[in-house]
């Protein structure tokens, strides 16, 4: 029976977007309190394998299998959103929290160039713009991870973070295809499967031993992600990649904040201006306020 009333999307997709901005920030902070002592395939495995736990109890709890759709979208969608989330934990482990998380952020710019090259969405001047905005402020932010005296020497953790957000805007693209015709722990299955396969060789590789004093953190970073996760795909349902981007951008504000109270990580007024200048263009670029204002309401499958 279809419901009389729907609540509008604004109200719907963003408040849920807002919460997974949350929990993905506590997700960092688990992480970043890995750093040494965990490699980021160990962090990154052990993040996927809860996953699949999960989804171990929750299918036979609701009584239901997965729900495919496209199997060539639904496997690029974990072949994309894994490298993203293994790349995105490299950087966690070379730089502080803050500047990792904004990097990452950046997703939403990308994800709008994507889906115009593939998907034939029309480009905006302001698009261009908000292009150019974030490319500052993330060059920025890279410069402010630099070790002193090394000139124009990007460091690994800079360019990973840099690599995760385009891979994770791909996958954000495949996202929203996929939330058309499959459910939100369908999604959330390729992410932990392929994620687990692509991470686990770097684990083995650089595998480090595990004591208790790690396990606590580490099923923080599972179960976080596991809520955020699930809370971001079904979110997904009711708004576009684009405008959805709107909310994620909290997560960089949290995490700084997370990583400058709880781990005492210095802020250096560059990496704040280019963090400025980076959310700027990408709510400038891609339209994203105006996108959410006018969206209409939609019933998520």
């Amino acid at each position: 029976m279809t419901p009389r009333w729907v609540l509008p999307v604004r109200f719907r997709g963003t408040p849920l977007l807002v919460f997974s901005s949350v929990l993905f920030a506590v997700m960092a902070l688990c992480t970043r309190l890995l750093s040494g002592r965990l490699s980021p395939g160990q962090v990154a495995s052990g993040r996927f394998l809860i996953g699949l736990l999960f989804l171990a109890i929750y299918y036979p709890v609701m009584g239901r299998g997965p729900r495919f759709g496209r199997l060539p979208l639904w496997c690029l969608r974990g072949i994309f959103g894994g490298a993203a989330v293994y790349l995105y934990f490299v950087a966690i482990d070379r730089m502080t929290v803050g500047p990792a998380v904004l990097l990452n952020a950046c997703w939403p710019i990308y994800a709008a160039i994507i889906g115009w090259a593939f998907l034939k969405e029309r480009v905006t001047g302001p698009l261009l713009a908000g292009l150019v905005l974030t490319t500052v402020g993330a060059g920025l932010v890279m410069w402010s991870t630099m070790d002193g005296g090394v000139s124009l020497t990007l460091g690994l953790g800079a360019w990973a973070g840099m690599g995760s957000a385009v891979l994770g805007g791909a996958a954000v693209v495949v996202v929203r295809a996929l939330r058309h015709e499959t459910d939100a722990a369908t999604v959330f299955l390729s992410f932990c499967l392929f994620g687990l396969l692509f991470s686990l060789p770097f684990a083995l590789h650089d595998w480090r031993p595990l004591g208790w004093d790690v396990a606590l953190p580490l099923l923080g970073v599972g179960l976080t992600s596991v809520v955020a996760q699930m809370t971001f795909t079904y979110a997904f349902g009711y708004v576009t990649a684009v405008a959805g981007g709107v909310a994620t951008q909290l997560t960089p504000v949290f995490s700084w904040v997370l990583g400058a109270v709880l781990l005492g990580e210095a802020v250096s007024p560059l990496a704040v201006t280019g963090a400025l200048v980076c959310m700027v263009g990408v709510l400038w670029g891609t339209g994203m306020l105006d996108r959410w204002r006018s969206a209409p309401a939609r019933t998520a499958t």
